[in-house]
């Protein structure tokens, strides 16, 4: 008997779900002797590494026994997923602290952020702004609008939006990111090393330099 590659792939295209895989490469900025990134860079904004453009992918989340099979030997955590990637896909090239967005669900968030402040930066793209408050001047409970545009990570506001310097809340829905914790896609060497589908614990990429 022989494992049939496109048979796994067709089945994986068949149940998975749309993603889009980010690659991470090294910043220069990295000191070579302690390997530190430059907390100034603008490159990679002080994480040490930056990610490539992104790529369209598929991928099929693991069932919840082999997600435990995965925390049992300690290779997962809590909030951790574990997908399965075709060879069909780009995503096959996944490797250590590559991003993945799943483009077919959201989940909701909600962060405090000063309005004019250098620390104004949504570190995702929103799928959706819901809610807009802030307390103003005289202790009262304020809501606006949403912004006008969110550019490269920061809101644009009209008249209707927070004061300046104001900290205001903004909520609403965003697709559910992850990255590659450690470097052990699994490869199954079979039939002299047939591109059968690879096994990755993915991470939340809230928790990235944690």
């Amino acid at each position: 008997m022989k494992l049939r590659p496109s048979a796994f792939n067709k089945f994986l295209r068949h149940i998975g779900q749309n993603m889009q895989w980010r690659k991470a490469f090294l910043c220069p900025c990295r000191n070579p002797h302690s390997d530190a990134p430059n907390p100034a860079c603008g490159i990679c904004m002080g994480k040490g590494t930056y990610w490539g453009k992104p790529v369209d992918g598929v991928a099929g989340l693991s069932g919840m026994q082999v997600q435990k099979q995965w925390f049992s030997f300690g290779m997962a955590e809590l909030g951790d997923v574990v997908v399965t990637i075709p060879s069909d896909t780009p995503m096959y090239d996944i490797g250590q602290f590559d991003r993945v967005v799943m483009s077919d669900s959201t989940q909701p968030f909600s962060l405090t952020l000063i309005r004019g402040g250098p620390e104004e930066f949504i570190p995702f793209t929103p799928v959706s702004v819901d809610y807009v408050a802030w307390v103003d001047s005289d202790g009262n409970l304020k809501q606006g609008m949403k912004p006008a545009v969110i550019e490269n990570g920061i809101p644009r506001w009209l008249e209707s939006g927070p004061e300046e310097g104001a900290v205001y809340t903004i909520a609403g829905r965003r697709h559910q990111e992850y990255f590659v914790y450690q470097d052990y896609p699994q490869e199954r060497a079979h039939h002299h090393g047939e591109p059968l589908p690879r096994k990755v614990i993915l991470r939340k990429f809230d928790l990235y330099g944690r």
